[in-house]
């Protein structure tokens, strides 16, 4: 009899695990808001890489262990607002008051926010084609703006909103971006091990700037794959 309950125990711990890697996700998205309020960005880099790592396995592991739920669905995107909406919003807040923009122009920043919301509701609530992403996915708007925070040449606020306008404008757009998933093959896990090899490569050479570096070129290339489909189309 208790080897039954220990069994259950155990598979129902099992079933909420995807809901923990989503929870983890939002508790590290908060810290990240804490370390962009004290312009700590180095510690909130760190912070918005391990929410990717977290939003990346939740959806593997719910798959795996065939845990998937409306539950699920609707919590994981809750904390992407934060971690991929807020945090965002705030990096590009916080950028403009170091400009020392007056009350209430900083708050452009937050548009990123806004979008990011507006374009996780229309995901949960619409038909995504499983090869791509309809528009710029949250979590590498944030990578692109944490990046950000770690060019060295001077960022005007013209760049900044200019910047906030193209991000907003992309996540809610129709342009196809590529979509990356963990599979049970070969071939899945070697593009994604391929893609951890020249993210790191990046990295050693620019830095966190790599961050943002990656997701321009896989803006850039997503758009032209698009861009191609629909003339073909």
């Amino acid at each position: 009899m208790a080897s039954w309950c220990c069994l259950l125990c155990y598979l129902r711990i099992m079933k909420f695990l995807p809901n923990l890697f989503t929870l983890a996700n939002a508790a590290v998205g908060c810290l990240a808001l804490y370390f962009i309020s004290v312009i700590d960005f180095e510690t909130a880099t760190y912070c918005v890489l391990i929410c990717c790592v977290f939003d990346f396995f939740d959806g593997f592991l719910a798959r795996a262990l065939g845990a998937t739920s409306e539950v699920g669905k609707q919590l994981d995107s809750l904390a992407d607002v934060i971690s991929f909406g807020v945090v965002p919003g705030a990096v590009a807040t916080v950028m403009l008051g170091v400009l020392d923009v007056d009350f209430p122009w900083f708050f452009i920043g937050f548009i990123i926010t806004l979008a990011s919301a507006y374009r996780l509701a229309n995901y949960n609530t619409s038909d995504q084609n499983k090869a791509h992403f309809s528009g710029l996915p949250t979590p590498a708007n944030a990578l692109l703006w944490i990046g950000l925070t770690h060019i060295e040449t001077e960022i005007t606020f013209n760049l900044i909103v200019g910047a906030v306008i193209v991000s907003s404008f992309l996540l809610n757009s129709s342009f196809a971006f590529y979509r990356i998933q963990l599979k049970y093959s070969l071939r899945s896990v070697l593009m994604v091990l391929l893609m951890i090899v020249l993210m790191i490569a990046l990295w050693v050479q620019f830095g966190h700037l790599a961050w943002s570096i990656a997701i321009t070129v896989y803006i850039l290339f997503s758009l032209v794959y698009s861009l191609v489909a629909k003339s073909k189309g």
